[in-house]
Parts: structure tokens; C-alpha cells; sequence
């Protein structure tokens, strides 16, 4: 029941999201569109580069630290920024080495200040244990244009261990 509350939590938020902004997205020019696409483009490719490099400090600068909603990882909920810098660092801890491999990603502009992505990569990991684990990864992220650059306000990442 937990996990069904849960997912339904972020259901809601991605559609309050996606329905709430629907008349902006149309004002939205298609020169300022495409480059919204390639602004949170550009923060995922230092995203997956951060998650690479293991690499805590970078990776969690793309979170904000006014805005955060909500993060999802596989199925657990963490409803602060901090308990889930904290937890993923502790993840990294645990990591030899890590390869996130981006295979596809979208972007879409939902106002001029938010945008949907979602992506899907190829993952391998080696943990310090000598496990060797390979998986297909997503992630679905509503990115905030701040006053420095975009940030993450909300994440959902799952994944299938092959």
C-alpha cells in the first residue's frame, strides 16, 4: 500500500504539472522551446557525467535547494533534498566504478521556467564488493529554471537489474 501511495503521489505531481502548464506551453516560441530542450539537455549530460565520475558533490548541485519537491529511487521516497543527497551519496560509497549511458532522452518545455524529462539508459556497476550489476535505468525529471541555471525540483529513476 505504501508503494501504491507512493507512486500515485507522483502521478499527481507529474499532472498537476503537465495539466496546470498546458496553456503556457503553447505561448512558448518554438526558438525559446528548443532551447529550453538544449538547456536541460545539457545540465542531464552533467547529470550522467556527475553519476559517472561518482561524483556526489557535482551531481548534487543539479538539485535545487530552494524548489525541491520530491525524489523516487526504485521505491523508495524521500519527501527532502537533503535525505536523498544523503542517501545517494552513501550509494556511491558502496561503487567501484559506474557507467550511465545515455540511450534516449526527451525534453519537454511545459513553461518557460519548467520542463519534463525523460530518459532511458544502459547502466553497469561494479561495487566494492566485486558484484558486477547491469540494468536498464530511467528517469523521469521536472527541471526548474532558477536564477543560476536549471535545476532538478522533482525525480523518479527506476530500474530493471538484467
Amino acid at each position: 500500500m505504501k508503494i501504491l501511495s507512493k507512486n500515485a503521489l507522483f502521478i499527481f505531481i507529474v499532472l498537476i504539472f503537465i495539466f496546470g502548464c498546458q496553456q503556457k506551453q503553447q505561448n512558448i516560441t518554438e526558438r525559446d522551446n528548443e532551447m529550453i530542450k538544449n538547456e536541460v539537455k545539457n545540465q542531464f549530460e552533467k547529470l550522467v557525467s556527475a553519476l559517472n565520475n561518482l561524483d556526489p558533490d557535482a551531481w548534487s548541485e543539479l538539485y535545487s535547494k530552494d524548489e525541491f519537491i520530491s525524489a523516487f529511487a526504485g521505491t523508495d521516497f524521500y519527501p527532502n533534498r537533503k535525505a536523498f543527497i544523503d542517501a545517494i551519496t552513501s550509494y556511491f560509497t558502496m561503487r567501484e566504478q559506474q557507467k550511465v549511458e545515455p540511450l534516449e532522452v526527451e525534453v519537454t518545455a511545459l513553461t518557460s521556467t519548467l520542463a519534463l524529462l525523460t530518459s532511458q539508459e544502459k547502466t553497469e556497476m561494479l561495487l566494492k564488493n566485486g558484484e558486477n550489476m547491469k540494468s536498464k535505468h530511467v528517469f523521469t525529471m521536472i527541471w526548474k529554471k532558477e536564477s543560476s541555471d536549471w535545476k532538478i525540483i522533482h525525480s523518479h529513476e527506476s530500474w530493471n537489474i538484467e
